[in-house]
Order: structure tokens, then C-alpha cells, then sequence
């Protein structure tokens, strides 16, 4: 008989994560979680991989279950290094990522009694936990094991059902620690049974009269990763005269019948076609918009009906207009819908079709008048990042500059937007293109590359990542964003320049790096960062931190004229 821990709970937890499927666990190193590491390492089937780092750990763990779609485990010890989980935890939590998040912990006894490392510590993750289990210090009986293992079956299905999502199991161990014995009969296999919603025969007759009756409707995509049927659902849809389909880079939904590049687009709404433009009905469903512009938009115009799909989200009421909540999957809604509607003498289509051409040709003089400046710099990254790759996109300004820019090379697009925050943006692409070993390319900005920058203390880097990173002075969005600009004096505690070198940083974890600053150097600095390495590679892209805002600015300002 393999060993295994000689504490039943890490015993069970392991062998009840391989039997339901789970096939990674990221660990970081500690003593109280020294049962969880004896019996994770020790189970068949789970491949374990060390991260030092706990905050790293669990966005590089975030990044591997949102490529492989299955819920990754997280170990760590008790005290403050549970709390560095927590900006991932709230990124998965949002973006709907499963993880199993297992916490050793000291004895409840212990807690608020001077003992190092105990801390109050059941449920502390729990705001952003779709459940949170505390497991049984002692489990030395049949009814004890008995309860134990259901609550690891119910913590493992709750990654899931009924949608994705992180699940914290924390457990209590008391010395010793580091024991060893033959893996006993475990506790019995809950196997979960997969269901799918649909909506009911009357109220598909119902929503189909409203979209074939409706003059003006808005389908509005979020950050998601979908099916190719259902893209052909929504350009059907696209097709008739009354429907508008609008996508962003992190929809993953590009097609020509659809409106792709939102935030330049609306620059063409004016006070003569401004009625012809707003939906009477819209329909949204997947996950945030990047899109500060069109969410101010619509909660101006508050449509007559706003429709929110989602198998999960209750009162999505993100523009202040929900009046129907369809809790279906957006796939099983349009392919409900989609082929039933009828069209209507309309000219909503067509309206933003001319707004969104007439908008692109401004958008391509404007470009090619321009100096040297974040907004180039993307144009061309976005025609020379490699087709049918991954790209991650940072935040908070390279999410913004990509929703400008047509997407028609096949890759698929990424960001931590369930948050917005810069903390892990790197470790998660670390640990996204160590499960896809897929040609990868995260783009950056130098202070968001520079706050993670112990995604790198890390052994598990793939040679297919490419990072460039945007190095404008640190923190430009705040230069651009109306209010900090205005008060040089305080400017600096918004932008917070950091006199630091993203290309010293590359070169203290030996990776290959370039330094480019002006356009011919660009081109060349693409081509040999995305040459064969045998570790990520980076770019670091040297742009003027007062003209970048000037550009973008001036860009909106042409755009709307």
C-alpha cells in the first residue's frame, strides 16, 4: 500500500481531488501545511508544482484553471500567507476561474492566544468564496469521517456547479506533523451530475415576439470564452436589420458583421443620429466590459428593456436598466432564440455599420499622422503578434488601448478584469502558458510588470511567453483620466513613478531581453523577441509619458469632430 499523510483529512483531500478529476495543485512552501504536502505529493494522478511566493502562486494557479477549464488546487500554511490568496481569490471570484483553495491551519484553541502564526482564520476568504469549509481537526471515528468527506465532496463539485468559481477548505492540524502511514479506506465518491438549463417553450415564444417585433436591439458581449456555433448564432443574428452585435477584445467574438471597437466607435454618435442609435432593447450576457465609454452611455439612455443572460448572475444590473434576468447559459439562449427571429423594417443595423466606417477612417488618419506614442505602438503590436496565439492584456491601459483596434488574426484574448487590478497580471500569463504551452504574449505596463515581478521566481516559466511591457514613466492612465491630470502637485501620488527599469528587473531572472524607442526599432525588437528562446522573453518599449496622453486624447477629440 503507497503512504500517504497520517492525518485523515489530507489523506482524504488528496485522494477525493484525483478521483473527482482535479490534476494540478500549486503549492507554496510552509510547516503546517506539511500533511497537504506529504498527501498531494503522494497521490497518483496530481501533478504538484512549487510556487513561492503565495500571492504569485494564486494568480499562476488562477491562470492555469482559466486555460484548462478545471479547477487547479492551492495549498499553502496558516497565517498571513492565506491572506496573500486574497487579490486572486477576488479575480477568480468575478471572472467565475474554479479553484480549490486548501489552508492548513493551526488548532482553533490556538487562535488570539499568542501563538505564532494563528490567526482568525476560518471563513477569512469567505466575501469572495463561492463556500467555505472548515474541516474537523480530529477525525478519528466513523461519523467524523463521514462528515469529513462530504464536505470535501461538496467543496470539490462547488469549483463548478452551478457555475465556476473559487471554494476554500481550511484545515486544522495538530502535531505532529510530518507522519506517514498506509493509505486507509476512504470515504464514499459523490459523483455529481451535470444538468442544462433551458428556457421554458412560452417564454422562447415570448422573448422571440419581442426581438422579431423590437425597431433597435443591442447585443452587448462580455469577457468570455465561447463556442464557434454560438458566434454563428450571433452573426444570424448580426444579419437581421433590427440587431447590432457589439464585442470587445476580451469577448473573444470577432466578426466583420459585428461592432468590434466599441470605444472609438461611439465617438460617432452625434446629436443628429443619436436616436437612430440607442437600442430599445438590449441584451447582454458573459463578463465585465472594458468599456468605460459605452457603460456611461447606456446608463444615460436607460433602453425600455434590458435583458441580462447569465446561468449564474442574479440582477446584473450593470446599466441601471434590467427589467429580465434569463438564467440560461448564453450559449443555450441564442441557440433557443436565434434561428426563430423575424425581421423588422429597420435601419438600426445599417446606422451603426455607417458610424462605425465613417469612425475607421478617421481612425487610420489619425494614425498615420501620429508621433511615436502608446497608441502606434499597439497598432503595430496588433498586426505582429503572431496569429492564433494568446495574448493577456494587463491592466489598467493596455485592456483599453486594444478595444481600438480591429482583431481579425485568430488569437484569443485575455485579462484580470473580474477585478481591474495590476496585481498578478504577469503570474497569471506565467501560469495560463504553462498549461497551454501555447504561444503566449503578454502586453504590460511597467508598473504593473514591475508589482509582480516574483511571477518570475517561479521554475515552471515557459519558453513561450513573450512579455512586452509599456514602459511610459508608470501609471499614464492618470495622466490621461480627467480629474488627476489637473494638479501636478498630486499627480505624482496618482502616477506613482517609480525610477525602477523593467529591463533590470528581466535581467535579475536571466531572462532574454530588448529595449526599443522609436518605430524602425519597434520592428526589429518584434522580430527578435519573438525568435526561438528557451525562457520568456521580453520587450520593453520606451514611450514619452507626456505625449502618449496628449495622443489619446487628441485622438478621441478628431474622432468625435
Amino acid at each position: 500500500m503507497p503512504k500517504t499523510s497520517d492525518h485523515f483529512a489530507a489523506a482524504e483531500l488528496a485522494r477525493l481531488c484525483a478521483a473527482k478529476g482535479l490534476r494540478h495543485a500549486v503549492i507554496s512552501p510552509g510547516s503546517r501545511s506539511a500533511p497537504l504536502v506529504i498527501a498531494f505529493n503522494a497521490q497518483e494522478g496530481i501533478q504538484c508544482l512549487q510556487v513561492i511566493d503565495e500571492r504569485s502562486a494564486a494568480f499562476f494557479a488562477l491562470g492555469m484553471a482559466q486555460q484548462l477549464h478545471a479547477p487547479v488546487v492551492l495549498i499553502c500554511t496558516s497565517g498571513s500567507a492565506v491572506l496573500n490568496y486574497g487579490p486572486a481569490i477576488a479575480e477568480a471570484f468575478y471572472q467565475r476561474v474554479p479553484l480549490l483553495v486548501i489552508t492548513a491551519d493551526r488548532p482553533e484553541e490556538w487562535v488570539d492566544q499568542g501563538e505564532g502564526q494563528a490567526i482568525r482564520q476560518q471563513g477569512v476568504l469567505a466575501l469572495h468564496m463561492k463556500r467555505s469549509v472548515q474541516l474537523p481537526r480530529n477525525a478519528n471515528d466513523d461519523l467524523s469521517r463521514w462528515h469529513c468527506g462530504r464536505l470535501i465532496n461538496e467543496a470539490i463539485d462547488a469549483t463548478l456547479l452551478p457555475v465556476p468559481g473559487p471554494v476554500h477548505v481550511n484545515v486544522p492540524f495538530a502535531e505532529p506533523l510530518y507522519g506517514t502511514s498506509e493509505a486507509i479506506g476512504g470515504t464514499r465518491f459523490i459523483a455529481p451530475v451535470m444538468t442544462e438549463s433551458f428556457i421554458l417553450p412560452e417564454h422562447a415564444r415570448w422573448l422571440t415576439g419581442q426581438l422579431s417585433a423590437s425597431k433597435k436591439v443591442m447585443v452587448l458581449a462580455g469577457q468570455g470564452i465561447w463556442s464557434d456555433g454560438m458566434r454563428k448564432q450571433l452573426v444570424q443574428l448580426a444579419s437581421l436589420p433590427q440587431v447590432t452585435v457589439m464585442t470587445e477584445a476580451t469577448s473573444n467574438l470577432d466578426d466583420a458583421t459585428f461592432i468590434t471597437t466599441i470605444d472609438r466607435t461611439i465617438e460617432g454618435i452625434t446629436d443628429d443620429n443619436e436616436t437612430d442609435l440607442k437600442p430599445d432593447l438590449l441584451i447582454t450576457f458573459g463578463g465585465a466590459i472594458v468599456s468605460k465609454r459605452i457603460k456611461g452611455l447606456l446608463r444615460n439612455w436607460k433602453p425600455a428593456q434590458h435583458w441580462n443572460v447569465d446561468l449564474g448572475q442574479r440582477h446584473y444590473d450593470t446599466y441601471q436598466s434590467l427589467t429580465h434576468d434569463i438564467a440560461v447559459s448564453p450559449e443555450v439562449f441564442f441557440a433557443q432564440l436565434s434561428g426563430s427571429v423575424i425581421a423588422s423594417e429597420s435601419i438600426y443595423r445599417d446606422a451603426w455599420r455607417m458610424v462605425d466606417e465613417r469612425i475607421a477612417k478617421a481612425h487610420e488618419r489619425i494614425l498615420v499622422e501620429a508621433p511615436f506614442c502608446d497608441l502606434v505602438v499597439f497598432e503595430q503590436l496588433l498586426q505582429r503578434i503572431p496569429a492564433n496565439s494568446d495574448v493577456h492584456l494587463a491592466n489598467s491601459t493596455p485592456a483599453r488601448y486594444a478595444q481600438l483596434f480591429q482583431r481579425t488574426r485568430g488569437q484569443r484574448w485575455f485579462s484580470n478584469r473580474g477585478t481591474s487590478g495590476i496585481d498578478g497580471c504577469t503570474s497569471t500569463a506565467v501560469g495560463a502558458t504553462f498549461a497551454t504551452e501555447k504561444a503566449t504574449t503578454l502586453i504590460t505596463g511597467d508598473t504593473a510588470f514591475l508589482y509582480d515581478s516574483n511571477a518570475f521566481w517561479n521554475e515552471h516559466l515557459s519558453p513561450h511567453l513573450r512579455i512586452i511591457v509599456i514602459d511610459n514613466g508608470g501609471g499614464n492612465i492618470f495622466r490621461y483620466i480627467d480629474g488627476p491630470d489637473k494638479n501636478a502637485e498630486l499627480l505624482p501620488w496618482f502616477e506613482a513613478p517609480h525610477g525602477r527599469d523593467p529591463m533590470a528587473l528581466a535581467r535579475s531572472f536571466d531572462l532574454p531581453c530588448y529595449e526599443v524607442k522609436d518605430m524602425a526599432s519597434l520592428k526589429a525588437g518584434l522580430e527578435q523577441l519573438y525568435n526561438a528562446h528557451e525562457k520568456p522573453a521580453v520587450l520593453v518599449v520606451r514611450t514619452d509619458a507626456e505625449v502618449s496622453p496628449k495622443v489619446l486624447r487628441e485622438y478621441f477629440k478628431k474622432l468625435k469632430a
